[in-house]
């Protein structure tokens, strides 16, 4: 549990301070005020000014922001302090409404931007120290375990040796591999050898998609060879556009079934960076950049309060050729946050049913 905590707010710590600062550092460069950069959200753990920027660390680890003078408009709500502030940027020309569609078009798309450079740079870097895998080894030890799977959930992991299953010894991979295709839905028995201590467990085969034999979510320990540097830019890039593909299609599919049984939060997240931090830093690291891929194409989506929603409103300025209402902009991004922290709750509840229950 310990590790599983620390790995996520670490890991994701990473995604929403990359996030975060590729807002920042464009803003920045852009001559548009900044009044707070923050690491998570509610009350403040630590703070520090320096300069204009209050930076800080808050107590709820789920998120962050980049706080630019102008986003929302000024109302008379607004703290006297804050207000002296928004009225020294405007003075000085510095709000982020009064720079250009494309300064603030540029401010805004940096944020997914940089989760996908970090996904580039992530898969450069594991296939530079790790290489590129050849082929399997023969023998029956686990090389990963998918979490949210049957082997996963029964608390087997990468390195455990199978022994046998329903009492029948297992000499290879093959071996092994017929047993559990050979069981689908019918609990079976495994033993296994994990750093000299021989356990055992029970778990049950799902079928998989083809509905022909049983699958438990696990995939064989690899060979890797080392490569280049040019090979591991070029592999890396390819496999950001892969996971990118492949991403997009996974929500084209789930809102075509409007389905909901694969959308997860920060709990199975949370589970899902945990049993990588348990098979090996490769894991966290892949796992790190196919979560920030999502994030960058989740914020893309054109919904209020989300980047995605900040962009529509400015294609609509560069077309109609004046900016939307300032009011009638803050007001829509509102709802589309509260919209947005009710389906948060659904999804933490869908995580809890299936995480508990």
């Amino acid at each position: 549990m310990v590790l599983t905590i620390v790995s996520f707010i670490i890991v994701l710590g990473v995604l929403v301070f990359i996030h975060e600062f590729g807002h920042y550092i464009t803003a920045k460069k852009s001559d548009i005020m900044v009044s707070e950069f923050a690491l998570g959200f509610g009350p403040k753990l630590l703070s520090k000014k320096a300069g204009e920027t209050v930076y800080s660390i808050r107590a709820i680890p789920l998120g962050g922001f980049c706080n630019m003078v102008g986003e929302f408009p000024a109302d008379e709500s607004m703290p006297e302090e804050e207000r002296e502030i928004y009225d020294q940027a405007k003075e000085n020309g510095r709000l982020f409404t009064q720079k250009s569609a494309i300064k603030r078009l540029a401010v805004i798309l940096m944020g997914p931007i940089m989760n996908f450079l970090l996904a580039a740079l992530i898969f450069i870097f594991a296939f530079a120290i790790f290489g590129v895998p050849t082929s399997t080894t023969e023998e029956a030890i686990l090389g990963e375990v998918i979490p949210e799977q049957p082997a996963a959930e029964a608390g087997l992991r990468a390195k455990d040796q199978i022994l046998a299953i329903n009492g029948q010894e297992i000499n290879s991979w093959e071996e092994m591999s017929e047993l559990i295709r050979a069981n689908p839905n019918q609990e079976i028995t495994i033993r296994y050898q994990r750093n000299g201590e021989i356990n055992t467990i029970s778990l049950t085969p799902a079928l998989n998609e083809e509905g022909e034999r049983g699958v438990i979510g696990i995939y064989p320990q690899l060979v890797r060879e080392s490569v280049t540097i040019g090979s591991s830019i070029t592999m890396g890039l390819q496999q950001t556009y892969q996971v990118f593909k492949m991403t997009i299609m996974g929500f084209v599919q789930m809102f075509r079934d409007s389905s909901t049984e694969d959308i997860g939060g920060p709990i199975m997240i949370a589970s899902i960076i945990g049993q990588a931090a348990r098979t090996g830093i490769l894991n966290v690291l892949n796992w790190t950049a196919i979560i920030s891929i999502n994030l960058g194409i989740i914020n893309l989506l054109p919904f209020p309060a989300l980047d995605g929603g900040r962009l529509l409103f400015i294609f609509i300025e560069i077309i109609r050729g004046k900016p939307v209402d300032p009011q009638k902009e803050s007001y829509v991004h509102l709802v589309g946050f509260a919209v947005l922290m009710i389906l948060m709750i659904f999804i933490i509840y869908n995580d809890l049913m299936r995480t508990f229950f």
